[in-house]
C-alpha cells in the first residue's frame, strides 16, 4: 500500500514541476520583460525581476527533488524518532519515505501556486497572493509531521 501511495504522491510532485516548466515555456513569449520574483508576507508583490526567472521555482523543486532523492535513497540518513531494529525496519523506512513524499508534494503544490501568483501578476490580472496559502502549508506539515511521528511510535 505504501509503495503504491508513494508513487501516487511523487507523481503529482512530478505533475507539479512538469505544468510549471510547460506553462513557463507555453507563455515565456508574451510574458513582460519584468515580473514578479517577491510577494510579502500580505502577498503583495514587491520585487521585479527579468522574466527568465520564471523558470527558477521550477529549477528549486527540480533540485529539491533530486537532493531529497539522492539522501533518502539510504535508510540510515533518516532520523528516527524511535530505536531501529530488525523487526521494524522496513516499516519504518516505508513510513518515512511515505512522510518525505507527501512534504515534498505539499512543497511542490505551494511553489505552483506561487508560480501561478507570478503569472497572473505578470499579465496584470492580479498582483497579490493569498497569505493564508502559507498557513495551510504549515498546517499540513504540521499535520504530516504528527501523523508520521505517531505512526512510528506504534511501531516501536
Amino acid at each position: 500500500m505504501n509503495r503504491q501511495l508513494i508513487f501516487i504522491l511523487d507523481l503529482l510532485s512530478l505533475s507539479c514541476i512538469a505544468s510549471m516548466l510547460a506553462t513557463g515555456l507555453f507563455y515565456y513569449g508574451v510574458l513582460p520583460d519584468q515580473i514578479p520574483v517577491h510577494f510579502n508576507a500580505s502577498g503583495q508583490a514587491d520585487d521585479y525581476g527579468p522574466k527568465a526567472m520564471i523558470f527558477l521555482l521550477p529549477i528549486i523543486a527540480i533540485a529539491v527533488s533530486v537532493l531529497v532523492w539522492l539522501i533518502g535513497r539510504e535508510p540510515q540518513n533518516y532520523n528516527f524518532p524511535i530505536q531501529i531494529t530488525d523487526h521494524n525496519r522496513e516499516a519504518l523506512t516505508g513510513q518515512a519515505r511515505l512522510f518525505v513524499s507527501a512534504t515534498i508534494l505539499a512543497t511542490h503544490a505551494l511553489l505552483a501556486y506561487i508560480y501561478w501568483g507570478i503569472l497572473q501578476a505578470g499579465f496584470g490580472h492580479q498582483n497579490n497572493l493569498n497569505p493564508g496559502a502559507i498557513w495551510l502549508y504549515l498546517g499540513i506539515l504540521s499535520i504530516l509531521f504528527v501523523h508520521s511521528y505517531y505512526r512510528m511510535k506504534r511501531r516501536a
